[in-house]
């Protein structure tokens, strides 16, 4: 599928349709894939997100990867409206408020964000992902803009870009777009897969 509103609008019809049983297993499956992958738990500055729509929820991920000692990140839309993302760290009693789109998001006041290259890894959250490492996301371009910088390096390793998503959303070919900024992995209820050698 070609269009990107039409595949964006049956991916998460069908991401929704999972039973809410479906979706914790999911989630719960889809943390032990990422503590069982070694060079993505060596990482000590890991910026997550907060689930919304039923997305794959990371919170399973977050509360093991806060007693491992990982110090945690989650995005917040900056407020001048620049469509891109500031990361600010995230313990778990820090209180949260509704950005504009009403998902939860710390308050960049109480935390300083750190610059995005600051990061090892950013776990993203999609709406479709192909088996080469293209990501659809919600259609803001907001990760896409906070990380342009790496299109401009060949060998750039920071942050290493993950996707959390179920695996109801691989599809098998996505539209590349000159300003997409592929994953370095993904990870599923099924699996880890690399898409870099």
């Amino acid at each position: 599928m070609n269009n990107p509103a039409k595949l964006r609008k049956s991916i998460r019809a069908h991401r929704r349709a999972l039973s809410k049983q479906q979706k914790r297993r999911n989630s719960l499956a889809a943390c032990r894939h990422f503590i069982n992958t070694l060079a993505l738990i060596r990482c000590k500055k890991i910026a997550l997100y907060l689930a919304a729509d039923s997305e794959l929820d990371p919170q399973p991920l977050l509360k093991k990867l806060l007693r491992l000692n990982k110090t945690i990140y989650l995005p917040i839309l900056r407020p001048a409206n620049v469509n891109a993302l500031w990361f600010s760290e995230y313990r778990i009693n820090d209180p949260l408020r509704s950005n504009r789109y009403g998902i939860l998001e710390p308050n960049y006041k109480l935390r300083k964000p750190i610059p995005t290259w600051g990061l090892d890894l950013i776990v993203m959250p999609l709406v479709a992902f192909s088996n080469d490492g293209t990501r659809l996301g919600m259609g803001g371009g907001y990760y896409d803009r906070t990380l342009s910088y790496q299109s401009t390096r060949l060998s750039w390793i920071k942050p290493k870009l993950v996707g959390y998503a179920h695996e109801c959303q691989r599809t098998h070919a996505l539209p590349k777009r000159h300003w997409d900024i592929p994953l370095h992995a993904i990870i599923t209820e099924q699996g880890y897969q690399s898409f870099i050698d």
